[in-house]
C-alpha cells in the first residue's frame, strides 16, 4: 500500500523564532511561485572580465535553449556607470573571457559555428578573430571524439585555452591536435583501459604555442590529453620577465601523479623545471606577495594560510575559516597585492580575500561572490552575487571599503519569483562530526506542522548558490518546496574538520591507504549517512519534518550516498538515485585505483567479502526503500543495482536518458533541455507517489503508475522506520 500519514501538530516555539536567510527573509517581496522552465532557465555565469579603463564590463551567460537541444551563451556587454546591459552575440559556447591588456579590447573562446576558437570583441560589440585552427578536433561523449569530462557536450575545439602576456604583446595557446594514421595496437593496461568505453573515442594530443609581437609563432611543447592540466589549465600560466610558467601532470608509478612546474624562456627557447608537486589541489598557481605559493593547510574551524618561497621559506598569515581555490584569484600589476576567493567552513558561502605583506582581510557580500573581475590595482572588481534565494546580479565591489553595490540583474524573469524561506544550518552526527547546508521551507511553511522532506546530496556542493545543477542537478528543489515540502541541502561532513577524515579522502584519492578500507568506508559513507539520519531527527526532533515521509536523492557522488543510505537505514521512504553506480563489483573494471583503497582490489578475488558487507547490490535484500534510478551513462553497475533490487522485490525503476542523437550520449549534468523537463517531472512524480500517495497530473509517463502500483501491491513491504544506520 501507499504511505497515506496526515501531518501531526507540535507546539514549535524553536521553529516560530527560527531566523532566516539575510538573503531570504519572509514575506521580503511578494512574486510568482516558482516553475519547472524557472529552474531549467536559471543562467550559468562562466567569467565576466573589465575594460581596462573600468568603465564596461562582459560576460557570458549559459542559458537552456530549447530549440538547440543544449545550452547557449548569450554573450552580455555592461555600463557599469549607466547600470545598463546589452546582448552582442549568441554562441554555442562563449569561455575565458579576458581584457587584451594595451587594448579596449576582449578575447573569448567562442563557438560561432566554426568550433571553439579565440576572438576578438570590441567594446561596440564587433566580434573578430585572432587565431583559428581549421583543423577542429571533436570532444564529449560522442562518437570520434576525444572523452573531456562528464559534463561537457559533444562539440568541436579549434583553440582549447589561451593567456596574453601582461602586456597584450605575446598570446599564449593551446590546441588539440588528433593523432593521424590507423588506431594503434594496444598492450597490457592500455587494453585495460577500453574495459568501460561506451563510445568509439580517437587519440589527440595537446599542442601549446607562443606568438610573438612579430606573428612569428614557436612550437613549445606537445603533452597528452591524459595531462589533466595540459587539458584543463593550459591556459593559467604565470608570466615572470622572459619566462612562462606552467604546469603539467605525469603518472610516476604510483596511483598518483607528479605535477611538475616548467619555465620556457621565449628568448632562450629552452626549459628548466622550477618545482614539482604530489596532489596539487589548484589548477591555478596561487601566487602571494612574497612570490610564493598560496595554500590553505592544517585541519579545524580555521585552517592557516601559508605562502610557500623558495627553498624552506614559510609565511604564515594566520588562521582563516575558508578554503581557498581557483575562483577569484587576481593579482595587481606590482604584484604587491593579491585576491584569492574563498569557500567558508561553516555557511559555504563564498568571499574573497585580500593578502597583502602586512595581512589579510576579507571581504563578504549580501551572498556568495563568484566570476569576479578585477582592475589591474586590485582597488574594485565587478563580481556575480548570488544566494540560495537570491537569483544572481551583477555586483560592483570597492574593495577598500568592503561594500557592494548592485549594477544588473543577469535573469529579470527569476527577480519576478518571490523567494523561498531558506536557512543555514551545521548539523552535527553522533560521532562529533559536522555536515552543513541549507534548509528551503515550503511556500506556505507554517510553525508547528510536520512536512514530508527531501534530502538532496552531492559531496560539497551545498552552499550559497542559486539553483545550480552541480548540486541539485535534476531534483526540483524549488518546486518541492512550493509544493510542501522540507528541502534539505545537506554536505558530507567536510574532511578540514578531523584529521581521520582527511587521511579518508586523500588515501582515496591517491588510490591506496592508510587508512585501511574499513575505516575509508566508514569515515566516507557510513559517517555520511549518519549525518543524513541525524540531521532528519534533529529536524523531526524540532516538529519540522514528519519523519515517516522523507525521501532521498542525489546524483554522481550523490547517488553513492543514495545507495549506501537505503541498505543502512530504514528512515527513507523513497529514493531517487542518479548517474551513479560508484561502489558495485562490476564498477572495479572502469576504476581500479578507486577501488582499490575503498574494498583493497577486485571483487574476482579473496577481497569479494569486503564487497559482500557493503557493496549495494549485494546487500539489496536489506533495502526498505522504491529506487528509482535515472542514467546518462548507462553503465553496467546501475543495472546491476536494478537487478538485485528487483530479485529482492524492492520497488525499482531503471530510466534512460539518451543523447541528442544515435551517435552521442547525454552528458553527466543533463545539458539537453527536454531531458532535464522530463527527468524533473519523473522525480517529482516518484516522490510524490510513495510519500504522500499522489498521482502528479503532470507526470512525464502516466503509464507507469500501472507499473508502480504492481510494485506497490507486489514488492517487499515497507520495513517501518529506523533511527540507527546498520
Amino acid at each position: 500500500m501507499l504511505n497515506s500519514h496526515k501531518p501531526g501538530l507540535f507546539a514549535a516555539a524553536f521553529l516560530a523564532a527560527v531566523t532566516l536567510s539575510p538573503a531570504s527573509p519572509a514575506g521580503e517581496r511578494k512574486g510568482r511561485p516558482w516553475t519547472f522552465e524557472d529552474i531549467l532557465l536559471v543562467p550559468e555565469v562562466n567569467e565576466l572580465a573589465l575594460s581596462a579603463d573600468g568603465r564596461f564590463a562582459i560576460y557570458s551567460a549559459e542559458i537552456a535553449d530549447s530549440s538547440a537541444k543544449r545550452t547557449r551563451a548569450q554573450i552580455r556587454i555592461v555600463d557599469i556607470r549607466a547600470r545598463t546591459q546589452r546582448s552582442i552575440a549568441n554562441a554555442d559556447i562563449a569561455k575565458s573571457l579576458k581584457r587584451i591588456p594595451g587594448s579596449g579590447d576582449w578575447s573569448g573562446l567562442l563557438d560561432i559555428g566554426e568550433g571553439l576558437q579565440l576572438y576578438r570583441i570590441a567594446a561596440d560589440g564587433k566580434i573578430s578573430p585572432i587565431v583559428k585552427n581549421p583543423d577542429r578536433v571533436a570532444v564529449g561523449k560522442a562518437d570520434l571524439s576525444v572523452v573531456m569530462g562528464g559534463g561537457t557536450p559533444p562539440h568541436e575545439i579549434g583553440i582549447l585555452a589561451y593567456d596574453w602576456s601582461p602586456d597584450g604583446q605575446w598570446l599564449w595557446f593551446s590546441q588539440l591536435k588528433a593523432k593521424s594514421g590507423p588506431p594503434p595496437v594496444r598492450f597490457d593496461d592500455a587494453v585495460t583501459r577500453l574495459r568501460s568505453r561506451r563510445r568509439s573515442s580517437i587519440e589527440a594530443e595537446v599542442e601549446f604555442f607562443l606568438r610573438a609581437p612579430d606573428g612569428s609563432i614557436d612550437k613549445i611543447i606537445t603533452r597528452p590529453t591524459s595531462d589533466r592540466m595540459a587539458m584543463h589549465a593550459g591556459g593559467k600560466v604565470i608570466w615572470r620577465g622572459d619566462e612562462i610558467l606552467f604546469r603539467t601532470e605525469a603518472p610516476d608509478g604510483t596511483p598518483g601523479s607528479v605535477f611538475e612546474t616548467l619555465a620556457w624562456n621565449r628568448k632562450q627557447k629552452s626549459f628548466r623545471i622550477i618545482s614539482n608537486e604530489r596532489d596539487a589541489r589548484t589548477l591555478t598557481m596561487l601566487r602571494g606577495p612574497r612570490g610564493g605559493a598560496l595554500s590553505a593547510t592544517g585541519i579545524g574551524a580555521a585552517l592557516d594560510l601559508v605562502e610557500n618561497g623558495p627553498g624552506n621559506e614559510r609565511h604564515h598569515y594566520g588562521r582563516f575559516a575558508f578554503t581557498i581555490g581557483d575562483h577569484n584569484y587576481a593579482t595587481s600589476l606590482d604584484g604587491r597585492k593579491t585576491i584569492i576567493g574563498t569557500r567558508s567552513l561553516g555557511t559555504s558561502r563564498y568571499g574573497l580575500a585580500l593578502v597583502e605583506k602586512t595581512g589579510v582581510r576579507e571581504i563578504t557580500g549580501t551572498g556568495s561572490l563568484t566570476k569576479c573581475s578585477f582592475d589591474d590595482q586590485l582597488s574594485f572588481a565587478i563580481c556575480v552575487e548570488e544566494g540560495v534565494s537570491m537569483p544572481p546580479r551583477l555586483v560592483r565591489v570597492d574593495i577598500a571599503r568592503d561594500a557592494t553595490e548592485p549594477i544588473v540583474t543577469i535573469s529579470p524573469r527569476h527577480d519576478e519569483i518571490a523567494p523561498l524561506q531558506a536557512r543555514a544550518r551545521t548539523w552535527i552526527n553522533r560521532n562529533g562530526y559536522k555536515a552543513s547546508g541549507y534548509v528551503l521551507y515550503p511556500r506556505e511553511f507554517r510553525p508547528g506542522t510536520r512536512y514530508p522532506a527531501i534530502v538532496i546530496t552531492h559531496g560539497f556542493d551545498a552552499d550559497e548558490r542559486f539553483a545550480k545543477a552541480e548540486n541539485q542537478w535534476n531534483y526540483p528543489a524549488q518546486l518541492f518546496a512550493e509544493r510542501g515540502y522540507v528541502v534539505l541541502l545537506i554536505n558530507d561532513p567536510s574532511p578540514y574538520q578531523s584529521a581521520d577524515l582527511r587521511a579518508a579522502y586523500s588515501a582515496w584519492s591517491r588510490g591506496s591507504g592508510p587508512p585501511d578500507p574499513e575505516t575509508v568506508r566508514r569515515l566516507i559513507w557510513i559517517e555520511g549517512v549518519h549525518s543524513l539520519v541525524d540531521a532528519i531527527n534533529e529536524l523531526a526532533a524540532e516538529g519540522l519534518v514528519d519523519p515517516a515521509r522523507v525521501g532521498i536523492a542525489g546524483y554522481s557522488r550523490g547517488a553513492q550516498m543514495v545507495n549506501v543510505a537505503i541498505t543502512r537505514t530504514r528512515i527513507f521512504s523513497a529514493a531517487s538515485s542518479g548517474d551513479g553506480g560508484f561502489l558495485e563489483p562490476s564498477g572495479y573494471a572502469g576504476w581500479p585505483a578507486s577501488y582499490d583503497p575503498v574494498y583493497s582490489g577486485s571483487p574476482m578475488s579473496e577481497h569479494f567479502e569486503q564487497y559482500r558487507r557493503f557493496a549495494p547490490s549485494l546487500n539489496a535484500v536489506k533495502v526498505c526503500t522504491p529506487v528509482l534510478q535515472q542514467v546518462a551513462a548507462a553503465s553496467p553497475a546501475q543495472a546491476e543495482l536494478f537487478d538485485a533490487l528487483r530479485a529482492a522485490k524492492v520497488p525499482t525503476q531503471l530510466t534512460y536518458y539518451p543523447g541528442a542523437s544515435p551517435a552521442s550520449d547525454e552528458t553527466h549534468i543533463f545539458h539537453i533541455p527536454s531531458n532535464r523537463i522530463v527527468a524533473m517531472r519523473e522525480n517529482m512524480a516518484w516522490f510524490d507517489y510513495w510519500l504522500l500517495g499522489k498521482r502528479d497530473t503532470d507526470a512525464p509517463f502516466p503509464e507507469r503508475f500501472a507499473v508502480w502500483d504492481r510494485m506497490a501491491a507486489n514488492g517487499k513491504p515497507r520495513c517501518g522506520t529506523a533511527e540507527s544506520v546498520r
